[in-house]
């Protein structure tokens, strides 16, 4: 192969590469609503907490109101995830995404940040059943 070809074919790989890589960031978030968006801002904020056995809805409280202000969080009571399910976690000076993950990863739920022109629920984090983290898996 000449040095031309290597070239170029390096290049087109490098292309394809960067091609790649921002369509599926197009997709995990470039889709999102101004409010999913602030949303997903939120879920970056560090936090600090330490919960032992407390009741998820009381999590869900002290989350929205003691260390990210503005966020709204939703419990999906009808997709079976319980309000009273006991959350066992302790965290430093962690963003408030990896807080969830692993609060959640350990009780089988998870959570997507709802992002909707027409949706009641546009910018809110819904707990749900299952692994999701931040976006839906698609099936």
């Amino acid at each position: 192969m000449t040095r031309f070809a290597k070239t170029l074919t390096l290049a087109l790989a490098v292309t394809l590469l960067a091609l790649s890589t921002g369509r599926a960031d197009d997709k995990a978030g470039g889709d999102d609503t101004p409010k999913a968006a602030a949303a997903r801002k939120l879920l970056k904020k560090k936090i600090t907490v330490n919960f032992k056995e407390t009741p998820l809805k009381d999590v869900v409280e002290e989350l929205k109101e003691d260390h990210v202000l503005g966020i709204s969080i939703r419990i999906d009571t009808k997709g079976g995830v319980s309000q009273n399910q006991a959350i066992t976690y302790k965290g430093a000076d962690v963003t408030l995404e990896q807080a969830l993950d692993e609060m959640f990863k350990k009780n089988g739920l998870g959570y997507v940040v709802i992002s909707g022109k027409n949706n009641a629920y546009d910018g809110s984090v819904l707990i749900k059943q299952g692994k999701e983290r931040g976006y839906p898996i698609n099936k």
